[in-house]
């Protein structure tokens, strides 16, 4: 076998670009988690899933690695706190978590648990999430901010809750929303904390700039803030305004956006001041991005810049405009939640088949026996055994030309079936004769550079895209994807990943490379003797809550682990993934009633003797057992 080194498997799959020193190759080759960066303490991924697997824990799993969020909370407070070190900066920071990126109970409850030493608040967008917000909050008096459009019953419930000592600031989205808040407080006679929302004219980049901007969907525009302080003094309820909130997008991948945006929303920051508005918090949204492909970049799967330039760009600005104008510094908010839950959960999944491997059969012995092949037939037999790296480009042009000649003189009638298939089958070996000479020529060519695709194998993964990574399919997201297992071995197939959805959508062909973006995946080939995993990493931030139940396919089993320097991990919790009944009465079917009305149906078969008693009782156990069990396939 080709000597192949863990390392080369890193640079491969760019693992020391995204990896933030988390995620490492081991002695076994097998992929690696740590709890914090750089720690010498890991568990091995391959061997967590074995012994998952024998606690009856199926796969696709998604394993939560709650060092690793506690260690990301940390992180982010930490070079907060040494950029208002280094810039001698006179207030505070302070986190807030946005539920909106992932509402689980267990996850959110946790970054309560770890941000508590931090202050750490919750950010909620809507009626649920405000509920649930408020559960966290019982009893651990976190701070709750309420962004998006609110409704009459949604503002009471923050005055009341306000009344009886939780700690809520409402955010004033639009002008009529201010007038339903002086409405309901007089009517109450309890005073909210307020914050106020600007449409800043500085926009984001990527797939979610439109989410800042003059025509973003959200915030006051500089007259109707002028018009909101009147309303405000006019009733007598300017000393309520504490807050005020921007946000130019989520995954700004360009750091000099995000300081043209904090230029801006410090200025008018500085100038409400002016105005006598008490503003004490200067809450900077979100938009911290994650460098999903590991390229360092503005692409919109990466970033430019790193977390500290971020923390020290955010200080310095804020500070450098309030000094200059004359105004108290505020303290600082933000709502990183992406870059706050991204690296702690990966899915994994097994590999169940691939859609070539071991079955194609070997026309060898047929050519040999026949006297005179086909025409086209025999050309690109003539190719096969003549190419050499000087005749490359010819034979590439020629042996693409003749495969498309194939299929015209089959649907024309002049080739039968099996000289297609020998053709078809002369192609994937000229391809593959190509590429054992491509990979030796430096730099290769541009026209060949896209002919390895022919050799891109489908492997299918036991999972759903549309429920575990639903922005893959939906935006063209990368996410890191990568074996768990054999990273000492060379890869010697490459491969897109379809999910087992009926869906054509369902394949992922797109992934990150060492290159950036690269149109396959290198991956081993499978062993009959062995179960063949895969990793998706970087997926804590939104996938969990935005996935659909396509083909009903349902929520994966989740497992929560944290690290022990004893026995390596303990598991904390296990969350059952969703049962077939479970997904089925999301769309109003019920078990009990679909057992009942087959087995009507099957009784009456049974009185006129077209099946047995004994099928009939076989088949409604396999339908109660597909009712009761997982979504996803087994053995």
């Amino acid at each position: 076998m080709e000597r192949w080194s863990i390392n080369e498997s890193a640079k491969v799959y760019n693992l020391d670009n995204w990896g933030a020193d988390l995620f490492s190759i081991n002695k076994k080759g097998n992929m690696c988690v740590h709890p914090s960066s750089n720690s010498k303490n890991a568990i091995d991924l391959r061997g967590l899933v074995d012994d998952l697997i024998k606690r009856k824990i199926k796969p696709p799993i998604l394993l939560r690695f709650m060092d690793v969020l506690q260690g990301r909370i940390a992180s982010i407070n930490r070079v907060f706190r040494n950029a208002i070190a280094e810039n001698s900066y006179p207030a505070k920071y302070q986190t807030f978590y946005p539920v909106k990126v992932n509402q689980q109970r267990q996850v959110v409850e946790a970054i309560a648990n770890f941000g508590k030493r931090y202050n750490i608040g919750l950010e909620v967008g809507s009626k649920p999430e405000l509920v649930a917000g408020i559960a966290i909050s019982t009893g651990n008096n976190l701070p709750i901010i309420c962004n998006g459009y609110k409704d009459s019953e949604y503002i009471e419930t923050v005055l009341y809750a306000t009344k009886i000592g939780y700690n809520i600031t409402l955010v004033i989205e639009k002008l009529f929303e201010l007038e339903k808040v002086i409405e309901l407080s007089r009517n109450t006679g309890i005073k909210p904390n307020l914050g106020i929302r600007v449409k800043l004219s500085s926009k984001g980049t990527g797939k979610w700039a439109t989410s800042g901007g003059e025509d973003a969907k959200f915030g006051l525009r500089m007259s109707e803030i002028m018009a909101a302080i009147r309303m405000l003094e006019d009733n007598e309820m300017l000393d309520c305004v504490t807050l005020l909130h921007s946000h130019i997008g989520s995954q700004v991948t360009k750091i000099d956006k995000i300081k043209t945006s904090l230029i801006e929303g410090a200025r008018i920051y500085a100038e409400m001041r002016k105005l006598g508005v008490n503003i004490r918090y200067l809450d900077i949204g979100g938009g911290l991005g994650v460098d999903y492909d590991g390229s360092k970049s503005s692409y919109f799967s990466s970033v430019n810049y790193t977390v500290e330039e971020y923390a020290n760009d955010v200080i310095y600005q804020v500070k450098n405009i309030c000094e200059e104008a004359g105004v108290e510094c505020p303290d600082i908010i933000s709502e990183s939640g992406r870059a706050t839950v991204a690296h702690y959960s990966v899915l994994v999944t097994n590999i169940l088949n691939t859609n070539t491997q071991s079955l194609m059969p070997d026309y060898e012995a047929i050519l040999e026996q026949t006297e005179k092949p086909a025409p086209t037939v025999k050309k690109l037999l003539d190719i096969y055994k003549s190419i050499d790296r000087y005749s490359l480009r010819e034979d590439y042009h020629d042996t693409i030309q003749l495969i498309n000649e194939a299929v015209s003189l089959f649907n024309l009638g002049y080739l039968n079936l099996q000289d297609r298939a020998i053709s078809e089958w002369l192609y994937s070996k000229i391809i593959k004769k190509i590429n054992s000479i491509v990979e030796k020529i430096k730099p290769i060519p541009e026209e060949l550079q896209n002919f390895q695709l022919a050799l891109r194998q489908t492997y299918f993964a036991n999972f759903s895209l549309f429920q575990s990574i639903p922005d893959s399919w939906a935006i063209d997201q990368l996410f890191p994807i990568m074996p768990l297992q054999r990273l000492g071995q060379r890869p010697d197939v490459i491969a897109s990943i379809a999910d087992i959805t009926c869906d054509s959508d369902g394949e992922i062909t797109s992934f990150v490379g060492e290159n950036g973006r690269s149109k396959f995946l290198p991956m081993h080939k499978i062993r009959k003797d062995e179960e063949y995993y895969i990793g998706f990493f970087l997926i804590g931030a939104y996938q969990e809550i935005l996935g659909d139940l396509h083909n009903l396919f349902g929520d994966t089993n989740a497992v929560h682990i944290t690290f022990n320097k004893k026995t390596g991990y303990i598991i904390d919790t296990v969350i059952n993934g969703d049962a077939t009944w479970e997904t089925l009465k999301y769309v109003q079917y019920k078990g009990p009633e679909i057992l009942k009305h087959v087995r009507n149906s099957l009784e009456k078969q049974v009185a006129s003797k077209k099946v047995s008693i004994e099928e009939c009782s076989h088949f409604i156990e396999l339908l109660d057992k597909t009712l009761l069990g997982y979504t996803y396939l087994g053995n």
